[in-house]
């Protein structure tokens, strides 16, 4: 099987696991959401950021060190493991004497019970990091894909039952901790490998001048993007990130869905492409086609948040409509970031993924010191003017090692954002319409369907010619016995192949 089938399958299993691991646990937040107040949910949720900045230390990017190398190596793999556990053991030392009593004391006390039981998740995650790395660079999407579901359904029945039965923001700690201990042992019985009692110097040292920017960049990359969560529940309160973490929950979802299959699987793909040249323009292919898919779903997003909160979580949710309109609008040109950085690390570039992200932290502590003291709404809206400030840095970047004219990626996406912005528009002014005439989920569900209609109508008559190029890598990436289907609907649409 070629990369590029490899490349659609995986990710067409990736979606189909996200999706089902993102419709239960969506279900499942909207029931303890509706148990717990503002800022229960808040409180945990600072927990959790610590908690996923942690989880990248202990990767340490080995587990990207596992699927770049051109050929598995037992040594080099085994050597990878106990790195990993090394690093976690440190993590949870730091997090558990000198984090937790810094939240305890100068944020709020409750905070610091919570993440010392959490730290044992550190250990879990570096137990499984390599395991998942082997499963990657096998292309064992369908693998993963099954784990996350499970890993999504048993911990979320878990966490239902303790908040009905009152136990608090404890319930949401219990549905963490066996969330990540389903997924590594999911992890480690699927992946079929046992570390040796080998650790190589020479092998550490590779390893560590390749992933120790990576793993740096991760980590910046990832404090970027909470800062302004970091600041709010700081400056704010816990009620008040609580609201903000209503209000990307669904975006939050809408990214497991759609961009976490592309980020899961664009790095394997790239790293077995020979060539700057073909990684570039191969990344390019992926932007367009990732455009093509995730932009009308932010944008309709957008459109539709307002009344979608309020339907799902209740009306002390309202405020949480308006952010996550405001947040949409930030959170869709990620796509082009994601295929930048797996596209660098991949040609081995990881030393500028670093930078690139100690960049874009500079920008987010910046605008997040000068949006967030004005609110939520203001914070919401640096956060989004942040996203396009920092992809139009990577595309420089982009240009500078694969040579491609800096338009090529602006052209490749143009007429994604020009149909969902359109798009957008008609949904938001046709919402207030039938608001109190049928019933809400009669009404956001016609909605959908429109902007999905008009999305798709501008698609193949305003940018037709676009729509093509996109069909034709689309079909030439899908698995075989789906490509019968994908001609006659090409010709049932009338699009040329390119």
């Amino acid at each position: 099987m070629n990369i590029k089938s490899q490349l659609g399958k995986s990710t067409a299993w990736m979606s189909l696991a996200a999706s089902g691991n993102s419709a239960i646990s969506f279900v499942i937040f909207i029931v303890l959401s509706r148990l717990l107040s503002p800022a229960e949910i808040g409180l945990v949720a600072f927990a959790l950021i610590i908690v996923e900045l942690g989880k990248i230390v202990v990767n340490g990017g080995f587990s990207q060190a596992v699927v770049q190398k051109a050929d598995w190596d037992d040594a080099y793999a085994s050597t990878c493991f106990y790195l990993n556990l090394l690093f976690s053991i440190a993590v949870a030392l730091i997090v558990v004497f000198i984090i937790a009593p810094l939240v305890k004391t100068y944020y709020q006390a409750e905070a610091g019970p919570i993440l010392n039981v959490l730290s044992v998740m550190f250990f879990l995650e570096g137990a499984k990091a390599v395991h998942e790395g082997k499963l990657k660079r096998e292309f064992a999407f369908k693998v993963i894909a099954i784990r996350t579901v499970l890993a999504g359904l048993i911990p979320g029945a878990l966490g239902i039952y303790l908040a009905y039965r009152g136990y608090g923001v404890w319930a949401l700690v219990a549905q963490q901790i066996l969330n990540q201990i389903v997924v590594t042992v999911l992890t480690l019985m699927t992946a079929k490998w046992m570390p040796s009692l080998t650790f190589s110097k020479e092998f550490s040292r590779d390893i560590l001048k390749f992933s120790s920017p990576l793993m740096l960049a991760q980590f910046i990359g990832n404090v970027s993007s909470k800062i302004f969560e970091i600041m709010i529940g700081i400056m704010i309160g816990p009620a008040a990130l609580g609201f903000y973490r209503v209000g990307g929950r669904a975006l939050y979802i809408l990214q497991d869905v759609i961009l976490k299959p592309f980020e899961y699987t664009a790095l394997s793909a790239l790293a077995r492409i020979e060539g700057v040249s073909n990684q570039g323009n191969a990344a390019v292919r992926m932007i367009r086609m990732g455009a093509f898919l995730t932009f009308p779903l932010f944008f309709g997003a957008a459109a539709i948040a307002p009344a979608f909160i309020v339907f799902a979580f209740g009306v002390k949710w309202q405020i949480s409509g308006e952010i996550m309109t405001i947040l949409s609008f930030g959170i869709a040109p990620f796509i082009i970031g994601l295929h930048v950085n797996a596209a660098l690390t991949a040609s081995g570039h990881s030393k500028m993924v670093m930078t690139i992200a100690t960049v874009s932290f500079a920008i987010n502590c910046c605008l997040g010191l000068i949006f967030v003291p004005y609110g939520l709404v203001i914070a919401a809206w640096g956060f989004s003017f942040r996203g396009f400030v920092i992809n139009c840095m990577g595309i420089f970047w982009f240009k500078k090692v694969f040579k491609v004219p800096l338009s090529h990626i602006p052209k490749a996406v143009a007429p994604s954002l020009i149909a969902s912005l359109i798009m957008f528009a008609a949904i938001y002014f046709a919402t207030p319409i039938f608001a109190n005439s049928i019933p809400a989920i009669l009404n956001i569900s016609l909605l959908c369907l429109m902007g999905g209609l008009i999305y798709v109508v501008i698609m193949l008559t305003i940018f037709k010619s676009a729509t093509g190029v996109i069909f034709t890598e689309a079909e030439s990436m899908a698995p075989q016995k789906f490509k019968p289907l994908m001609v006659s609907l090409r010709g049932i649409m009338r699009l040329t192949p390119k």
